[in-house]
């Protein structure tokens, strides 16, 4: 078994297509994203009358700058579904990267989502910044604290959503459909982000927050550099949107994960007449957790598109496609 947990693996040259060796396996992009364009072109014998791809819609790494001048990697899965696309951001743990995620977005992507995994600042391929005489230097992980925390939900998530409008007033996905994963710490940057998101009123007829329409935690940690995952899990904002909770029943996340899960549901049937309205806990008979989870408990992925599609749905009377200022 290959394990995906906190080690390093280059998703861009993936995204590159590259075949990379790694661990005590290979993994092929050919057997992630199929045989590219040129390939199937070169078949003898047979006429290439496929159209060309729209590189728009091919998978593919994005380097943005946030409002604070740091440069953070993306991950990009584009939908072919237009403005019926619903968008999913995933946040991964804290000393993670984007890599461990590559099942869940090409999963996401099979069943029309978009997908964008935010590697934020210290992690991955985002791990370098420049000082006021533009001097660069590396994030130091180990002193990287509340401030920093508090960076990555003000500035780098939010530049993520930013690239999302862009691709939203392409036409290319619904980005009042917003649906967020968090997993692990990321689950506590995640609620918080969507707090945040839910505080920003819209100006007129100008839509500016309140996109978030669904979340999945996926072994949420209780406590992230005086961040607590309570707080999200008591905004007023996001009680009513449809959440679920996702833990290894034996891992070391699935006590907090039902005790979690147990406060949200009785405050949900507060506010819903007596029914958790749009509430699951999903909690394998597992010791996995985080990405390991994910990737090797099989029930999870189908789980989480499913409760997704059940949960968020597009048309012009629930959540209609707006053009973002």
């Amino acid at each position: 078994m290959i394990m995906f947990h906190r080690c390093h693996f280059d998703l861009a040259s993936v995204l590159r297509g590259r075949c990379l060796v790694w661990g005590i396996g290979m993994l092929s992009c050919v057997a992630l994203f199929g045989p590219s364009p040129s390939a199937w072109a070169q078949r003898p014998g047979k006429p290439a009358t496929q159209k060309p791809k729209d590189p728009a819609l091919e998978p593919r790494s994005e380097t943005l700058a946030t409002k604070d001048g740091v440069n953070i990697t993306v991950y990009y899965f584009p939908s072919d579904q237009g403005k019926d696309a619903v968008p999913v951001m995933i946040v991964h743990e804290w000393k993670g990267q984007a890599a461990p995620y590559l099942k869940l977005c090409n999963a996401l992507r099979k069943k029309g989502f978009a997908a964008i995994v935010v590697e934020y600042r210290g992690h991955g391929n985002s791990k370098t910044y420049r000082d006021l005489s533009g001097a660069e230097h590396d994030f130091n992980i180990s002193t990287m604290g509340r401030r920093d925390a508090d960076a990555i939900i003000r500035y780098d998530i939010e530049e993520a959503k930013q690239f999302l409008k862009g691709e939203n007033n392409a036409g290319r996905l619904n980005l009042n459909a917003l649906c967020m994963i968090g997993v692990e710490e990321g689950a506590i940057l995640a609620g918080y982000w969507a707090a945040r998101d839910w505080g920003i009123p819209s100006v007129g007829r100008m839509k500016q927050g309140q996109d978030v329409k669904a979340l999945v935690y996926v072994s949420p940690e209780k406590n992230l550099h005086g961040l607590a995952m309570s707080n999200p899990i008591a905004e007023p904002n996001l009680i009513g949107l449809p959440t679920m909770i996702v833990a290894g029943k034996s891992s070391a996340q699935g006590s907090e994960a039902e005790r979690v899960g147990s406060r949200l549901e009785t405050v949900k049937k507060r506010f819903n007449q007596g029914t958790a309205t749009g509430f699951e806990l999903l909690l394998p008979k597992t010791s996995l957790s985080g990405p390991a989870l994910i990737n090797d408990e099989a029930t999870v992925i189908p789980k989480i598109i499913k409760f997704l599609k059940s949960n968020v749905r597009v048309s012009k009377a629930e959540n209609p496609w707006i053009d973002r200022p």
